[in-house]
């Protein structure tokens, strides 16, 4: 039994939301998205809750054409990254390769890369972990995105050659319109066809900023990039699902089983072949996180809600079991060292 998960953070979708909010009203609770959840940007959440929010998201609001609704709001502008890398490069090409890199740290288990036939670049998606009706949504998401991304450096009346979409057909003509192409459907994979001179061009509204040298980020923001588990890495993988579930409640065996399309007898099997029960990896998980909350200045009371615990009683006795100390205690040796001389 695999439990092959791929994640997204949570800045690579909030545009969705933002979008869905501005043109129809409808805000993000309506689908059983928590308030809290959103309010983390860099959060990692299983892509099949993605899929699934999307399916509902055409059900509420009655239209299968609403990511070409919200197309304004789907730009890379949203991602924690310093002095917006993606899109500050000098030229499109730069930026071209800053995302293909780049892009693995805020979404695992699907690829952006170029392929290249005579003069023509394919600038390429591929996402094995979106299914059925959502995979038309999550297709046009990213080309949109992509398409925005070669506008900010060619100009808004720019057209593609061609352009090929996972899923069912949305629309043809209005898509067609809107790319300024012909449009493929139920491709293997998301495609933007350019001529390679493109990458060159640049519109004169665009103003490249020179940019520093060298660029000092937080090491608690540069733990949150690399924290970008693969997807057959099962241990990491456990992990992000078990502090995703937190936001629902306290973690329970049967609500992290369900996110994985599982029993909870097969997950407890799983969890014992690896070492672990269940309690103790929940536990673990959460200790690990309430000490990140404390380095980000959070207190006691704040840090149980975050966690999905009833109350700060129940939270300071299980961090105890794992740290041999309150939170209280844990958190005022961290006040003592932070103010120690250099």
């Amino acid at each position: 039994m695999l439990l092959n998960t791929a994640f997204i953070r949570c800045c690579y979708i909030l545009p969705i939301f933002n979008g869905i909010k501005a043109h129809y009203g409808i805000k993000s609770n309506a689908l059983g998205v928590p308030d809290l959840l959103l309010q983390d940007p860099m959060m990692l959440i299983p892509f099949t809750e993605v899929s699934k929010w999307l399916e509902q998201i055409e059900t509420l609001t009655g239209d299968a054409d609403f990511m070409l609704n919200i197309r304004s709001h789907l730009t890379l502008d949203s991602l924690e990254v310093p002095a917006n890398w993606f899109l500050s490069a000098p030229d499109l090409a730069i930026s071209f390769r800053r995302i293909n890199h780049g892009v693995c740290c805020f979404q695992s288990g699907a690829s952006y890369y170029a392929q290249q036939s005579g003069k023509i670049l394919k600038w390429c998606y591929n996402n094995p972990f979106v299914k059925d009706k959502a995979r038309s949504h999550d297709s046009l998401r990213v080309a949109l995105t992509l398409f925005n991304a070669i506008k900010h450096y060619v100009g808004n009346s720019y057209q593609p050659k061609k352009v090929r979409l996972s899923g069912s057909p949305v629309n043809q003509q209005q898509v067609e319109q809107l790319f300024g192409c012909p449009v493929a459907w139920n491709a293997p994979q998301t495609e933007i066809w350019l001529n390679i001179d493109d990458l060159l061009m640049s519109t004169d509204d665009y103003i490249y900023t020179p940019e520093p040298l060298t660029a000092a980020i937080p090491l608690s923001q540069l733990e949150k990039y690399l924290n970008m588990p693969q997807p057959t890495d099962t241990p990491k993988v456990l992990y992000e699902m078990v502090n995703y579930s937190r936001y629902y409640g306290l973690p329970n065996v049967d609500t992290v089983a369900s996110l994985f399309d599982i029993s909870r007898q097969q997950l407890q099997r799983r969890l014992q072949k690896l070492g672990f029960t269940f309690t103790y990896l929940a536990g673990y998980i959460l200790c690990n996180q309430a000490i990140k909350y404390m380095l980000e200045g959070k207190d006691i009371a704040e840090i149980s809600q975050l966690l999905g615990y009833s109350n700060s009683h129940s939270f300071s006795r299980s961090f105890t079991r794992f740290r041999r100390q309150t939170p209280t205690q844990y958190l005022a040796k961290l006040n003592l060292k932070s103010k120690k001389p250099l």
